[in-house]
């Protein structure tokens, strides 16, 4: 028969063997920590000797996305747009880089509806101008129409308000009376005789010419009865006749078509018109032509 053998432990035994299942539980722990960490790893997700140990997880549907709001400095381009051809560039203007801009330019100063108003108005305006110059007067001229003279000698009456107009009259004498109907680019546009034209605004006094430096020479009637005449022609209504003698101031002369000189004069009873140079006697003076 077998002698039974009885283990009695010793204070070092325990001691050693209670060290002995510390360390057993610990590698235990520790083999179950790192396990787990493994498991998480996002490293062993795209290791293919390990896909099949990656659990299976069941596909969730995917979050509905709500629509994204666009930023009002956004343009959207408006397919249906026009442009306007009355709006200006501004050659300054520089893009913003926080700004996300459509095809085209920076259009800046487009004009608004003063400004299309205006451009209306000036379109009808234009449909109908006013004269560059007049050539005769209007009824409203007429009836504001003011006496005037011409205030030097030798002055020329043109087409127009300027010297690049044709000349109308020339050589026109000092204290011609003149009908002066409007101001135009310095110019008053009047009546000489029976003439319609501009004399420069200088040249012209407004008011009655002064009687006393009127005449240029002084004569006399040098026939029985000589006629006066509205304009240089014989043919020419007459204003009255006058007989031998009757004094005269002698203003100017004029020369008809066929050359025959007249001279523009006043009577002694105040009255204005030409006279045939031939039948006139000058008595004092030279007397020089228009």
């Amino acid at each position: 028969m077998a002698k039974k053998i009885k283990f009695k432990p010793t204070p070092a035994g325990i001691l050693f063997l209670s060290a002995i299942g510390v360390l057993l539980i610990a590698i235990i722990i520790l083999t179950i920590v790192g396990a787990s960490r493994c498991k998480n790893d996002p490293s062993r997700e795209n290791d293919p000797a390990l896909a099949s140990e990656a659990p299976v997880e069941s596909a969730e549907p995917a979050e509905s996305l709500e629509p994204v709001e666009t930023p009002a400095s956004i343009d959207t381009p408006d397919p249906n747009a026009t442009v306007d051809p009355d709006a200006t560039v501004d050659p300054d203007a520089t893009a913003d880089p926080n700004r996300s801009e459509g095809p085209g330019p920076i259009v800046v100063n487009t004009p608004g509806a003063n400004a299309q108003a205006s451009a209306s108005a000036g379109a009808s305006a234009s449909a109908s101008p006013s004269p560059s110059y007049y050539t005769s007067p209007t009824s409203t001229m007429k009836k504001n129409a003011q006496k005037g003279y011409v205030n030097a000698d030798s002055v020329r009456m043109r087409k127009g308000p300027g010297t690049k107009f044709d000349i109308v009259k020339d050589k026109i004498a000092k204290n011609t009376a003149v009908t002066l109907y409007t101001e135009q680019e310095g110019w008053w546009f009047l009546k000489c005789g029976d003439k319609y034209g501009y004399i420069r605004k200088d040249y012209v006094t407004k008011g009655s010419a002064p009687e006393s430096a009127s005449s240029e020479a002084t004569g006399k009637v040098a026939a029985s009865k000589i006629a006066l005449r509205k304009s240089a022609d014989s043919d020419s209504e007459c204003i009255k006749e006058y007989e031998s003698g009757t004094t005269l101031t002698i203003y100017h002369y004029e020369k008809d078509k066929s050359g025959k000189k007249w001279y523009y004069v006043k009577t002694s009873d105040g009255k204005k018109g030409y006279m045939y140079a031939e039948y006139v006697k000058v008595t004092n003076g030279k007397v020089g032509s228009k």
